[in-house]
């Protein structure tokens, strides 16, 4: 973990004030940023940090308007983001994982081998 680099996508609430407070704790300061999601050049500055994750907030309709998921992880290849459901207590852990399609047969391939990487259910 010493070379996790972590954004937190945070509009100022709470919860996730909260987060960060307690990930800096745990983290050295030079490898967390905060990056206020309202800023028009969020989704700037999340990829100048070259973040190995990003922590939002799953309920922060700013956050996911001012950097969308599918923007981050073609400009970030390997981020990890994790979006955090305070409503819920549960996280959901986005990874990305890209790959040439040239046939369909390669599709098939990614979409069976998806299927066997996933934990059952009910576990």
């Amino acid at each position: 973990m010493a070379d996790a680099r972590v954004v937190i996508l945070s509009t100022r609430s709470l919860f996730v004030e909260g987060v960060a407070n307690r990930l800096k704790q745990h983290l050295p300061e030079e490898r967390v940023k905060v990056v206020d999601a309202r800023q028009t050049d969020a989704l700037e500055q999340v990829i100048a940090a070259q973040p190995t994750s990003v922590i939002l907030d799953a309920t922060d309709a700013e956050a996911t308007k001012n950097c969308p998921l599918g923007k981050m992880l073609n400009a970030l290849p390997l981020l990890k983001v994790i979006r955090l459901d305070p409503q819920k207590d549960k996280i959901q852990v986005v990874v990305s994982e890209q790959r040439v399609v040239e046939q369909v047969s390669d599709l098939i391939e990614v979409i069976k081998s998806s299927a066997v990487d996933q934990p059952s259910a009910h576990s």
